[in-house]
C-alpha cells in the first residue's frame, strides 16, 4: 500500500506574507512563536505589518532556544494561554516551527502539559501560519515536532496529522541574511531529509519524484555552496530542497541518521543539521549492501560517482566539527539509536555492530 497525505496549503514566493496578507484572516488574536533571528531576517517585521493591516492583535514571544526544551514550551505556553489566541504563527527553523506546533495544541487543550504531548492523545490544536527563514527544518509541512528532554538527554518527537500547519509561506529572501555556516548546516539537514525519505520502506514513485527533483537541485548549486559564491538562485533551490524534504518525510519519517545525530547535538553541541551531514556518508555505505541500485540513485542525482567522493564533498564542510569519540561512547550511542522508532522505518533489519559500525567510520 502507498498513501500521501499533506494539507497544508505552501506559498513559495519572494515576498510571499506581503502578497498573501488574506491567508492570515485565521481569526482576531495571532501569537507569534519565534527566535531572535527573525528580527534581524525581515520575517517578523513583514508578518507585523500584515496584522497591523487586518488589525489583528498579536503578542510575540521571540525567545526560542535552539533544540527546546518542554520547560521552555510550558513558560511560552503559559504566556500564549493568557493571551487567548485564535491562530499561532510560527517563524523560524525547525525550533521556532516545532515550538509554534506544541503550543498550538496547548493553548487549544488547556489541561495538558508539553509533557503529555508525547502521548498524542489529543485531540484539538489552533490553526498554525508556519513561515520558515531556513534550508533546512521542512516542518512547515510535516505533522512532527521535536522537543528536548532533559530527563532522557535526547530530542523526543510528537506525532499527529492535527499539527500540520494549515498555512506555510515560504520565502527564500529571509535566508540571504543568513551565515554561510547555518545555510550549510540547515542544507544538509534538508538533504538527509530527502536522502532517508526516499530510502524508507515508506517510499514510492511519488516520492521517488520529489527525491529525484530534490538531489537534482542539490547537484547545480553544490559547486557555489563548495565556493561561498551562493547567488540568490542557489538560495532559492535551496528553499525548495527543504521544502521537499519536509514534504518527503511528512509522508516516510526519517531513519537512523536522525537519532544517531541527535546524540551528537545533545551531548557535543554540534547543530543538528551538521551532525546529519557527519553520519550520510557511512549511513550511504550501510545503505549501498542492501538498496545498491537507490543509493546509486540518490548518488547520480547528486551529481556524485561514488560514496567516496560524496564522504569527501562532505568532510570539507564538518571536517572541523566531527567530535572523538571513545569506543564505550559509540556504543553507548548506538544503541540509544538502535531503540528510536526510526530503525522501524529501514527496509531492513539492523544490527548493533552495523550502528556502531556507521557511528564509528563516521568519526575517525
Amino acid at each position: 500500500m502507498s498513501k500521501f497525505f499533506m494539507p497544508t496549503k505552501v506559498i513559495f514566493e519572494k515576498d510571499g506574507v506581503l502578497k498573501n496578507k488574506d491567508l492570515f484572516r485565521l481569526g482576531k488574536k495571532a501569537f507569534i512563536v519565534t527566535s531572535p533571528s527573525s528580527l534581524m531576517n525581515g520575517s517578523l517585521e513583514d508578518v507585523t505589518t500584515v496584522l497591523k493591516e487586518l488589525s489583528i492583535e498579536y503578542s510575540i514571544y521571540s525567545k526560542i532556544a535552539q533544540n527546546p526544551s518542554v520547560e521552555q514550551i510550558d513558560e511560552v505556553s503559559k504566556l500564549a494561554r493568557e493571551f487567548s489566541p485564535d491562530f499561532i504563527i510560527g517563524i523560524g527553523g525547525g525550533s521556532p516551527l516545532d515550538s509554534s506546533k506544541a503550543v498550538a495544541v496547548l493553548c487549544a487543550e488547556k489541561n495538558l502539559k508539553a509533557q503529555d504531548l508525547f502521548d498524542s492523545k489529543f485531540e484539538k490544536c489552533l490553526p498554525i501560519v508556519a513561515i520558515p527563514t531556513t534550508c533546512g527544518t521542512g516542518s512547515e509541512v510535516t505533522p512532527y515536532s521535536i522537543l528536548t528532554l532533559k530527563t532522557i538527554e535526547n530530542k523526543k518527537s510528537f506525532a499527529s496529522e492535527l499539527i500540520f500547519p494549515k498555512i506555510a509561506i515560504v520565502d527564500y529572501k529571509y535566508l540571504t541574511t543568513l551565515p554561510h555556516n547555518v545555510i550549510v548546516n540547515t542544507l544538509f539537514d534538508a538533504l538527509s531529509h530527502v536522502i532517508e525519505g526516499y530510502l524508507s520502506k515508506s517510499s514510492n514513485h511519488i516520492i521517488e519524484a520529489y527525491a529525484k527533483k530534490a538531489l537534482s537541485l542539490f547537484a547545480s548549486s553544490k559547486g557555489n555552496l563548495k565556493e561561498n559564491a551562493l547567488k540568490e538562485t542557489d538560495l532559492e533551490k535551496f528553499a525548495w530542497i527543504s521544502l521537499i524534504g519536509g514534504i518527503i518525510i511528512a509522508q516516510t519519517g526519517t531513519l537512523i541518521v536522525h537519532p544517531l545525530g541527535y546524540n551528537l547535538t545533545y551531548y557535543h553541541d554540534i547543530p543538528h543539521g551538521r551532525a546529519n551531514a557527519i553520519l550520510l556518508s557511512s549511513f550511504l555505505r550501510l545503505e549501498s549492501k542492501y538498496l545498491k541500485e537507490e543509493v546509486s540513485f540518490v548518488l547520480n542525482n547528486m551529481g556524485f560517482e561514488s560514496i567516496d567522493e560524496f564522504s569527501e564533498f562532505v568532510r570539507f564542510f564538518v571536517k572541523d566539527s566531527i567530535p572523538k569519540l571513545p569506543g564505550d561512547r559509540i556504543e553507548y550511542y548506538a544503541k540509544r539509536a538502535l531503540e528510536s522508532k526510526n530503525v522501524a522505518n529501514l527496509r531492513h533489519a539492523v544490527s548493533l555492530d552495523e550502528m556502531v559500525d556507521v557511528l564509528k567510520s563516521s568519526v575517525e
